[in-house]
């Protein structure tokens, strides 16, 4: 056999290791997605064809972001603009432990801080 020195094809199947770097997940995630796989007697080996098609499907049904993206057509105008309430610090009391305490009778008077 005469050696034409050509270059070897690229790699198309991968192992579990190397298909779940190249999705960038990890090995466990990979078990629990359903991805398609070829079997080979006891061997498992991803097709990287079959995976670039998997992954443009999950990106376009509801559990990949395109899909969260459409299902939100009508947001809150609270959730997209407006005022930020806070968070830390002197937060106003709710009414419902305000009206609890009246009540069961309790003195719930605010108190101001001294520093």
């Amino acid at each position: 056999m005469k050696d034409n020195n050509l270059p070897l094809p690229a790699v198309r199947c991968l192992s579990k290791d190397e298909a779940a770097s190249y999705l960038g997940i990890g090995m466990t995630l990979l078990a629990e997605l359903d991805i398609p796989a070829v079997k080979f007697g006891r061997r498992t080996v991803y097709d990287k064809v079959d995976l670039d098609l998997w992954l443009e499907e999950y990106k376009r049904s509801e559990r990949g972001r395109v899909g969260k993206d459409l299902i939100c057509t009508n947001p809150k105008k609270e959730s997209i603009g407006g005022k930020t309430r806070a968070t830390g610090g002197l937060v106003q009391r709710s009414l419902t432990a305000r009206d609890y305490a009246k009540a069961l009778g309790l003195n719930k008077e605010v108190k101001p801080k001294h520093f």
